[in-house]
This record gives structure tokens, sequence and C-alpha cells, in this order.
């Protein structure tokens, strides 16, 4: 069966209570391999502190493999740069542009 493709295509919206929410609070890794981009979501784990060094030391455990395809990771990145003109606009980050 043939997939619409979500640029031509009039999707609506539906929510769905039942999907669970996850948090994380670190990409790990980013790949694309020209069809698919691969995203990692991790949480951080700290270890129980020793007391005998000041350093903390913990785990970056993955609790999101987020595949998307071309079409969907372009979507995505224009939604961030969305995010991030809007965020700007605001105040609450901001951009290093360097000069050419």
């Amino acid at each position: 069966m043939a997939k619409a493709n979500p640029k031509t295509a009039d999707l609506r919206y539906e929510d769905r209570a039942d999907v669970v929410e996850t948090f994380a609070d670190n990409v790990q890794r980013m790949t694309f391999d020209g069809r698919t981009l691969r995203v990692e979501f991790c949480v951080a784990r700290m270890d129980d502190p020793d007391g005998k060094s000041a350093k903390r030391t913990g785990r970056a455990v993955p609790v999101v493999r987020l595949v998307l395809d071309l079409d969907g990771a372009v979507d995505m990145f224009n939604k961030m740069n969305n995010l991030q003109a809007a965020l700007e606009s605001r105040g609450v980050i901001s951009t290093n542009k360097t000069k050419s």
C-alpha cells in the first residue's frame, strides 16, 4: 500500500491520550544515513557519591531512540528553527553569530 506524502496530503491531527511522555535530558547521538535520521535521547543517572572524590560520576542511559524519514527530519528541523527564533526573540537564548 502506498504511503501518502505528508507534504501533499491534508493531514488532520488526532491526539492519543494513551501515548506516554518520556523525559530525557540530553541527546547522545544523531546520525543520518541519507534516508533516515536517528536520534538517541538519554537521561543522566548519577552514581551515589563515594565521599572520596569531589567529582560526580554517572551514566547516560537511553530512554528513546527516534527514527525519522527525510521528510520527518526536515519538518522537525524547520520547527526547531522556528522555536529557536522565538526563544531568541524573547531573550531566553542567544546565539553567537560570527561575522565572515
